[in-house]
């Protein structure tokens, strides 16, 4: 889940592994092949309506899920058990930590890049550079799993609106809070 070329996407964790780009997944039926492959966008085929949903895009709903998990799982193991995150990097968190990174990413979707360009708008020049329009931000159903765009319908506010609930999650409930839950419930 924390290898960057797999689950572990610049803007948040992507719905199916980045190394089904290279190597879709493929099986055999009375002697057809048929095939998942790693789409980070829109389906390149007509199946399921043309949306790929589920097939490398980036949902916030999901997300949220593991950060909660994260938390709760930190609550339990404490500050001393690590992971490599991101894997490969040689870099350890706790899963605290872990989690706040997972946040930050999805929080990185919204904000301005060195550039000025917020991943959230993609290539639409008159969100990206219109200074009437540059500063909204629309909530979309689910974000490209490589470059974060916006994708799907753009008013899901209800779960995209997420984004704004962990990025003040980490600002005021720090890792003692959570080991101090852990304390409460075991007694």
């Amino acid at each position: 889940m924390l290898d960057e070329d797999e689950f572990l996407g610049p803007y948040g964790i992507r719905s199916l592994s980045r190394h089904h780009a290279a190597h879709p997944y493929s099986f055999q039926v009375q002697g057809q092949t048929y095939g998942v492959g790693y789409l980070p966008a829109e389906s390149d085929s007509g199946m399921f309506g043309g949306n790929s949903n589920w097939r490398g895009p980036v949902w916030f709903p999901v997300n949220v899920l593991l950060i909660r998990a994260l938390l709760n799982l930190h609550a339990y193991h404490g500050e001393e058990f690590t992971v490599e995150c991101p894997t490969g990097s040689g870099h350890r968190m706790n899963l605290y930590e872990v989690a706040r990174e997972l946040s930050g990413r999805l929080t990185a979707t919204f904000l301005r890049g060195p550039d000025g360009h917020r991943p959230v708008h993609g290539a639409q020049a008159k969100f990206a550079k219109d200074p009437h329009w540059q500063d909204l931000l629309l909530f979309y159903e689910y974000f490209h799993g490589d470059n974060g765009a916006g994708l799907g319908a753009s008013h899901q506010t209800g779960w995209t609106g997420l984004a704004a609930v962990t990025a003040t999650l980490f600002h005021q409930v720090g890792p003692q809070d959570w080991g101090a839950l852990r304390d409460e419930h075991l007694t």
